[in-house]
Formats: structure tokens, sequence, C-alpha cells
């Protein structure tokens, strides 16, 4: 596997250390971790700074009542189970799905996958994790095809997890972590000899470009959830 080359910054992996990312957010930082080493360490330093300012820190007094307070708060969440729903299909199977990230992997497993298609060469599923702000997705291109070429109208982030794709600025190998902000416009292809599978976190919805975009721009949907 080539080596990881793109990775988030560090104001990004510290936010991830002090769990203040989305939950979107989160999930690709987590999968970027899981193919690189590098960032591994970063974090966990990160963590072991973080561990010493809390240890540091001046304790502050609270009121007496505050803890009768706080549980009698958590006596008014609805405890019930959420209904169980259907997954129509199953979690993907074969090669390319046995070196998911742990929580990409547990995601999938958990909702099952629900594909649809984009184009010929594209199909995307989303991954539910209580978001409000961000889409959470994977997105499969087959070997050698390509997405449609478009612009962001919000931040773009993505993470390789099986396969390869280029656009005009390079070429994105397994574990690059990828952030693209509103304005840029690119056409992503997978390498000819292997389908491509990312996970993506989209902002805002995409807005196609050159010929029929006019036409489909009002059909491209954007859930958070």
């Amino acid at each position: 596997m080539p080596e990881v080359r793109l990775h988030p910054n560090t104001d990004a992996l510290l936010d991830y250390s002090a769990g203040s990312l989305s939950p979107a957010q989160a999930v690709a930082i987590s999968a970027h971790l899981f193919y690189c080493p590098g960032c591994q360490a970063k974090t966990r330093t990160l963590n072991a700074i973080g561990g010493n300012l809390l240890a540091n820190t001046e304790a502050v007094s609270v009121a007496v009542d505050c803890l009768s307070d706080v549980m009698a708060q958590l006596d008014t969440v609805d405890t019930a189970l959420p209904e169980k729903r259907e997954i129509n299909n199953a979690a993907p199977q074969g090669d390319r799905w046995k070196n998911l990230p742990p929580l990409v992997k547990g995601l999938v497993r958990d909702s099952g996958i629900s594909w649809r298609h984009l184009s010929s060469s594209l199909r995307v599923a989303r991954l539910p994790v209580g978001e409000r702000r961000f889409e959470l997705a994977l997105h499969q291109i087959k070997a050698g095809g390509s997405a449609p070429a478009h612009d962001h109208r919000g931040l773009e982030i993505t993470v390789v997890l099986h396969g390869s794709f280029s656009d005009d600025e390079g070429v994105y190998h397994q574990g690059d972590y990828i952030t693209r902000e509103p304005g840029h416009i690119h056409t992503p292809v997978a390498t000819a000899n292997t389908e491509c599978v990312c996970l993506s976190v989209l902002e805002a919805p995409i807005r196609l470009v050159g010929r029929f975009s006019r036409l489909f721009n009002p059909f491209l949907s954007f859930m958070p959830v």
C-alpha cells in the first residue's frame, strides 16, 4: 500500500482529541488514523498533553444540589428502545470491505447499505450518525470510471478507503485525507484496474458543472442524518 500522503492539520487532530468535532468529521478523522501511523502518534501526544492539562487544572466547586439536579434530568429522558427498522440491503461483502476502519465497519454493519446511483460510474450510500450539519456517505466509483465534474458549495472531506482516484491536482490512495473548500471544481477518476471507495463528509450539496448541469442540479439532495 502506498504511504499515506495527505493528512488532517494539527488543529483538526486537536479538535478530535478534545471531542469537539461533529460526528461526521470525527468518523473521517478516525478512518484516516486507521491507515496513518504518523497521525496516530500525533494524536497520542495531543491526548497526553490534554490529560496533563486536566490533571493540573484547579478544581472548581459546584453547588451541593448539582448531582441531584443532573439525576433528576436523567429521569426525564425517554429511555424507550428505538423502533427496530428494516434494512433492505445487507452490509457489503468482498475483499474491498475487509480492511475498513473499525468505526466505518460498525456503521456499515449496523445500518446496512442502501446505494443510489448518481451516474453510470458513481453510486452513493448515506451513513447515519446523528448529524445536523454534515452529510456522511460512502462513494463508490467503478474501475476506470469517473464522478461528474462538480463544484463544492461547502466544505468536503474525503478519505480513501479502497483503491485510488485522481483529479487535476494529483492521485489519492488509501488513507489519504483530502479537503476541498467551496468553489473548488474537480472530476475524480478511479484507477483503471480497481474501483475506488471513499468516505465523504459534505457540508452542502455539490453542484454539477458542464453540459446538462442545470437539468440535474435541482435533483441533487443533501441530507445530514
